[in-house]
């Protein structure tokens, strides 16, 4: 393999280019080599008939150039056919002495001498050279005219010759694009430059109909072609590294802007107060003296910094502490080195504690105050007593070419600043000092994280999948179906190597697409090698795999949607569940559900009770009467989606139950309702609550019986599902010999 030669990608790269533009120069001498004529005509002949030179005929033909196959004869032996014009004898020529050639209109060619004599020969038996070699007149300006037997000077020879010029031109502009080290993006604008500046200028130069041609068939119409297609598509790109933080909106330090909120018409709370500075605080609270104050208007000194010696990494410790102000700071070690150097690509943590709530910031150049700071220790941006901060710090060497300065080849300062509520900041930079091992790297680098969970799961009839591999430093990865070496990998990733490209967890990211994923589980082996930029045999790879499952799964199923149908209330607006349940999947219905009234991507809204492991998720409403309809979409771990609909009409009904009907059956007193409902009653007066009352058999029907008892007075009382019931009786029942007595 190239890389156990010790080659580098880049010289094999040079080495390729160079032998292309031999092969393309070897290939241009080819292709002018057949497209120059050895004689080649000058001016449009007018002819008659097939024989028969006239002054201003009406048959144009074409000049054609002369073409010689082998050798370079200068002497040329042919019979014409006109006898009687030209006479029987062969008629022998210097080539020198040849003027013009055209092809009539029969197909014979016309030779014409400088003297003006003019002869026609049949085509095809033109007569032999003296020398070696055989006349041809062969049609077309260019190898592609002649391979098509395309007439000279048409539009359909222009256009060959052009395309031919152009498919050359294009090879030629790719190949000096790369060899000059132009990006991909101008390497192709400078291919097509030349491939419309040569296409166009031998298309026009070619195309012999109109003047306009003449015009357009200039060297410098071609070049202004090109030169402006290289100017519309030539792209100059620089890298610049924009750091966007997502941060906690602060009021502005200090308390001088207070009182306002004292002036204004509206009341002063406490959320306005405090939004006019850091030191704003509403005082009186409750009464009718509520003021927004500054609760610390003389504080003029700068936050003191000092180290958190609860939190740092363990294995190490902070030396050398010097308190700030007047400052300034402090070292960090490592305890398990001799030197105290701190390991490369190894994560550290440590914090620091101020004596008020400030803001933090970190730098690693010199600055000279906290707004030209970049970042906020920790990437928080609140007043706080303690501020932590981690990261895992680069190899010396590589550290070297990225524009942070390392004294003695391993030492490495952060400075950081301070300021408080009331904007008094650190004058002085605290320095946190700490040294890098800068023996070579001797480990491999790390597999810390996966984008896919390992052994997750991928949707339903899906083989394939983006997935993303982060490592402790800069690598190249590879992976395979078997357990075997880096080197016989032969599956490349896409790895981020710069400094510049490191995410928020300090980790570098490798992007591939594995493939043949099978239902019953697939197994992935992945190595990497650290240190990119170095030579090969300087470069750790790793002896063990990380290894890497995924598995198929069937399609997501929606088994159960509610409510459906009608369903009722008694209160506006009523309360409704509503409730999916899935099955299948990755993972035997486990899923997120969200639900919308819309369906527009970007509206749906997470069930507040989801992805539990019975696949059943829930959300409550309160809704109005009518008509309403639910979108619902459920998707599982590895992507696999369900949508269906909830459909439903809510009745609400906040009446109480109405007696229809009551009679005698049976010895039994027997009341209808028109709704379902229970029914309660009592022999003394309507004055009782439903839980005090005797309860009638049959609750949640339409139909209550109780005991027959003449000499009672029935006062009954019903209510619906929603307990809704009248305060008096729903009726009062007398009983006598006809049921309704007096």
């Amino acid at each position: 393999m190239i890389k156990k030669e010790g080659i580098k990608r880049e010289s094999l790269k040079v080495y390729f280019i160079i032998l292309n533009l031999m092969i393309s120069i070897i290939a241009f001498s080819f292709l002018v080599g057949l497209s120059t004529p050895f004689v080649s005509g000058t001016d449009p002949i007018k002819v008659s008939s097939a024989n028969a030179l006239t002054n201003g005929g009406t048959s144009a033909t074409r000049n054609i150039p002369l073409y010689v196959n082998t050798g370079a004869a200068k002497t040329i032996s042919f019979t014409p056919i006109n006898t009687k014009l030209y006479g029987s004898n062969p008629i022998t020529l210097q080539t020198t002495n040849i003027k013009s050639a055209s092809q009539l209109a029969d197909g014979t060619i016309k030779i014409v001498t400088k003297d003006g004599t003019p002869y026609i020969i049949q085509k095809g038996e033109e007569g032999n050279f003296l020398s070696s070699g055989t006349l041809e007149a062969k049609p077309g300006s260019s190898t592609l005219s002649k391979f098509l037997r395309l007439p000279t000077g048409g539009g359909l020879d222009a256009l060959a010759t052009g395309a031919q010029w152009a498919l050359f031109a294009y090879g030629v502009g790719y190949m000096l694009g790369s060899l000059f080290g132009m990006s991909k993006q101008n390497t192709q604008a400078l291919a097509t430059a030349m491939a419309a500046g040569f296409g166009s200028y031998n298309f026009f130069s070619t195309w012999d109909v109109t003047a306009a041609n003449k015009i357009l068939a200039n060297p410098l119409f071609g070049i202004g072609i090109g030169v402006f297609i290289l100017i519309l598509m030539y792209r100059k790109t620089d890298t610049e590294i924009v750091t966007f933080d997502c941060l906690t909106w602060q009021a502005p330090s200090g308390g001088n802007d207070c009182e306002i909120c004292n002036y204004d018409t509206l009341p002063c709370s406490e959320y306005r107060c405090r939004s006019l500075g850091q030191n704003c605080e509403l005082v009186n609270k409750g009464t009718t003296q509520e003021k927004c104050v500054n609760i610390n208007p003389r504080d003029v000194n700068p936050p003191v910094i000092s180290p958190n010696y609860n939190v740092i990494t363990e294995g190490h410790k902070y030396t050398n502490v010097r308190t700030s102000p007047p400052g300034p700071g402090f070292e960090i070690i490592n305890l398990e080195s001799s030197d105290g150097c701190l390991k490369a690509f190894t994560p550290l943590k440590f914090g620091i504690t101020i004596d008020e709530p400030a803001q933090c910031k970190i730098d690693f150049n010199h600055t000279t105050n906290f707004d030209e700071m970049t970042s906020f220790i920790g990437g928080s941006n609140l007043y706080l007593y303690n501020h932590t901060e981690q990261f895992s710090l680069p190899g010396a060497e590589t550290l070297e070419g990225s524009g942070l300065i390392l004294e003695n080849g391993k030492d490495i300062t952060f400075f950081i600043r301070c300021k408080d509520k009331n904007g008094n900041e650190n004058t002085a930079e605290y320095a946190v000092k700490m040294c890098i091992d800068p023996s070579p790297d001797t480990t491999a680098p790390l597999i810390k994280a996966t984008s896919i969970m390992n052994s997750g799961c991928v949707a339903e009839n899906q083989d394939s999948v983006n997935v993303e591999v982060y490592t402790n430093e800069p690598a190249n990865c590879r992976w395979s179906f078997d357990d075997q070496s880096y080197e016989n990998m032969q599956n490349q990733m896409i790895c981020s190597n710069e400094l510049y490209q490191i995410n928020a967890n300090q980790l570098f990211t490798c992007k591939t697409a594995l493939t043949g994923i099978s239902r019953e589980g697939t197994k992935y082996y992945i190595r990497c090698e650290d240190q990119p930029n170095s030579e090969v045999n300087d470069r750790n790879r790793n002896r063990e795999s990380f290894v890497f499952n995924l598995r198929g799964s069937t399609a997501l199923k929606i088994s159960k949607l509610l409510p459906n149908g009608t369903v009722f209330g008694a209160v506006n607006p009523a309360p409704i569940e509503l409730y999916v349940q899935t099955l299948f999947g990755c993972n035997n219905g486990l899923s997120i559900c969200d639900y919308s009234t819309t369906g527009n991507e970007g509206d749906f809204i997470m069930f507040y009770d989801t992805n539990n492991e019975d696949g059943v998720s829930t959300q409550k409403q309160s809704l109005g009467p009518g008509s309403h309809k639910y979108y619902i979409e459920c998707i599982d771990e590895g992507g696999n989606i369900a949508r269906d609909t909830i459909e439903f009409i809510l009745d609400i009904d906040t009446s109480a139950p109405v007696i229809a009907r009551i009679y005698e059956e049976e010895g039994l007193l027997k009341i209808v309702t028109v709704k379902e409902s229970e029914c309660a009653y009592n022999f003394a007066n309507c004055d009782f609550t439903f839980e005090e009352g005797t309860e009638m058999p049959y609750a949640n029907s339409t139909n209550h019986i109780a005991e027959w008892n003449k000499d009672k007075t029935y006062y009954i009382k019903c209510r619906d599902e929603f307990k809704n019931e009248d305060a008096d009786c729903s009726a009062i029942v007398r009983l006598g010999e006809n049921l309704f007595g007096a």
